[in-house]
C-alpha cells in the first residue's frame, strides 16, 4: 500500500525520509529517531556509563527534545546522571517564554536545573550590550557575541553542577552550517564538531543530534508534545548563520541527503588533512587566561570579556573627566 509504513506495514504514514525512501508511521518515526540518537552516541563514543551529563537546555524545541531522548536513554545506565544548564542572556520579550518551558520540562522529568545569567556572569545583559553601544564599538553582531558568551556560561554552569560532559542539541544542519561559515571566514582551525575530546581541566562537548536533520527534530517535537516558542529572537535576523541556513535548507530540499554527504566529506577529508598539518590543540594550544583549548593565545570568550571591560573603563574615565571639567567650571564661576 502506498500509505503503508515501510517498517511495520501499518497504514498512517506521517513522514517520508526522502534521502532513504522510508515511509514511516508515527510510532516507527519516533522509534527510529530515538534509535538513531542512541546509535550516534555509541558510534562516536560520546558518553560513558558513569557520566554526569549537562544538557545545554535553552528551552527551545531542539534542546527539550535532546533532554527527553537522553532521559530515556539514561534509564538504561543507572550510574549516569542528567542535569540541565539554562542560560538567561537577558533578551526581553524573548527569553521569558523559553525559560518557562525549560523549567517545566525539568520539573516533569525530575532533572536538576542550573540557571546562569549574563547579568551575573558578565555584568550586563544582551539587551544592554546592544542598547548601550558595546557591540557597535566592538564592530560585532549580537549573535557573534551572544554565542561566545553563552558557550562560556554553559561551561561554568556545567562545572557548578559537577558535570563530566556537556551535551548540546546541535543538529546535522547546525554542524554543516558551522563548517561552511568557518570556511567562508577563512577559519579552518577546527577539530570535528560535536565529538568527545578529552582535555585536562576542560569539559568535553558532544552533539547527539549531529546525524539528525533539523526537520526530524521538529517533527519529533510535534509528536511528543514539546512546546514551540511563539516569539523569535529579535537579533536572529542579523546573524550570518541565517543566510547559510536558508541556502542549505533549500539545497537539501532539492537534493535530499546533501547535508549528510557534506558532513562526511568535510570530516573525512578537510578536517583530517588539517589535523595532519597542524597538531595544535593536542595537549597544547590553551588560552592564557582561562586555560581552555584554543588556537589563539587568548580564547575568543576571554578576549570579548576583556574588550567589554576596556570599553566600560574608557567610558568611566570620560565621564569622570566631564564631571571634573564641570566642577572646575563651577568653582571658577
Amino acid at each position: 500500500m502506498e500509505n503503508a509504513c515501510s517498517r511495520c506495514g501499518r497504514a498512517g504514514v506521517v513522514y517520508v525520509r526522502r534521502y532513504s525512501g522510508e515511509r514511516l508511521c508515527r510510532a516507527c518515526f519516533l522509534e527510529t529517531f530515538e534509535r538513531r540518537v542512541y546509535r550516534t552516541i555509541t558510534r562516536y563514543d560520546m558518553l560513558r556509563e558513569d557520566d554526569t551529563i549537562a544538557v545545554a537546555l535553552s528551552g527551545g524545541k531542539d534542546s527539550i527534545a535532546l533532554l527527553k531522548v537522553l532521559a530515556k536513554i539514561e534509564r538504561r545506565f543507572p550510574r549516569a546522571r542528567l542535569v540541565a544548564v539554562t542560560v538567561d542572556e537577558g533578551i526581553s520579550g524573548y527569553r521569558e517564554e523559553a525559560l518557562e518551558y525549560a523549567r517545566r520540562v525539568c520539573e516533569e522529568l525530575g532533572v536538576e536545573q542550573v540557571l546562569v545569567s549574563f547579568s551575573e556572569l558578565y555584568g550586563l545583559t544582551m539587551d544592554e550590550a546592544v542598547r548601550d553601544g558595546y557591540l557597535d564599538e566592538l564592530g560585532l553582531g549580537p549573535c557573534t557575541v551572544c554565542g561566545v558568551m553563552r558557550r562560556r556560561a554553559i561551561e561554568l554552569g556545567a562545572m557548578k553542577a559537577g558535570a563530566t560532559v556537556i551535551a548540546t542539541a546541535h543538529t546535522l544542519d547546525d554542524i554543516v552550517q558551522t563548517y561552511l561559515m568557518n570556511l567562508l571566514r577563512g577559519d579552518l582551525n577546527h577539530q570535528p564538531l560535536g565529538l568527545r575530546r578529552e582535555s585536562e581541566g576542560v569539559l568535553p562537548r558532544v552533539s547527539p543530534f549531529r546525524l539528525t536533520p533539523q526537520r526530524e527534530v521538529i517533527l519529533y517535537a510535534v509528536y511528543t508534545g514539546i512546546p514551540m516558542q511563539e516569539v523569535e529572537c529579535p537579533y536572529g535576523h542579523l546573524s550570518q548563520r541565517a543566510l547559510i541556513r536558508s541556502f542549505l535548507t533549500e539545497f537539501e530540499e532539492r537534493f535530499p541527503g546533501s547535508l549528510y554527504a557534506a558532513l562526511m566529506a568535510i570530516e573525512g577529508r578537510l578536517i583530517s588533512g588539517l589535523q595532519e598539518d597542524r597538531k595544535v590543540g593536542e595537549g597544547g594550544g590553551r588560552c592564557g587566561v582561562c586555560g581552555s583549548p584554543t588556537f589563539r593565545e587568548v580564547c575568543r570568550s576571554c578576549e570579548l570579556i576583556s574588550q567589554i571591560a576596556g570599553i566600560r573603563a574608557s567610558r568611566l574615565r570620560r565621564s569622570a573627566a566631564i564631571v571634573g571639567d564641570l566642577m572646575a567650571g563651577a568653582r571658577s564661576a
